[in-house]
């Protein structure tokens, strides 16, 4: 049996299924949500473009994004999306309104994830393969800085102007998972 693959709400308090949006050949990969729309943005990166789903909307909007689209996140206003592109070692910015890609920023081997520092607008994003984390500001359209984080840095996110990045279990002591801190303050 093949999985169709979708996007799914859920009603928080009965647990059951609210509404079913799928599209077909995707690889859902991550997900961001407009907590001020309640729009939802997935990854696909199989497409390489990020999958829309409005409250009350009948379908989808598919907005082509970068090469290897496999991580979303959003500006602080909801305006703007940042795709971590696998593939091409980069992140695209996405003017939401338009659907257009507004700009493509490389970064560094491997881009996997990307996360939003609300404090400042700059993006962090996790670079798999090389080993580093990128602080990116959108507004210029430059990485300002690659962070050395581990040779499996995956995973990205920020909280009250620190990023937490992941490394998984291939570098450190006894190749154990580390966690790195990083003050937005670069």
């Amino acid at each position: 049996m093949w999985l169709v693959p979708a996007t799914v709400a859920f009603d928080l308090r009965t647990h059951e299924e609210r509404k079913r949006v799928t599209v077909d050949g995707a690889w859902h990969a991550g997900l961001s949500v407009d907590p001020l729309t309640g729009k939802v943005y997935a990854a696909d990166l199989a497409k390489s473009r990020l999958i829309e789903v409005c409250p009350g909307s009948d379908g989808p909007r598919l907005i082509p994004a970068g090469q290897g689209t496999i991580d979303v996140a959003l500006s602080v206003d909801g305006r703007t999306a940042y795709t971590a592109n696998q593939a091409a070692g980069s992140v695209s910015v996405i003017d939401l309104a338009t659907g257009d890609v507004t700009n493509e920023i490389k970064t560094c081997a491997g881009t996997l994830a990307v996360a939003t520092d609300a404090r400042t607008g700059r993006i962090f994003v996790a670079n798999k393969d090389a080993g580093t984390t990128s602080v990116v500001d959108p507004s210029a359209g430059t990485a300002i800085a690659d962070l050395p984080t581990g040779a499996n840095t995956d995973h990205v996110t920020v909280v009250r102007g620190t990023a937490y990045v992941v490394d998984k279990a291939a570098a450190g002591p006894r190749t154990l998972d580390s966690i790195h801190r990083i003050r937005a303050s670069c």
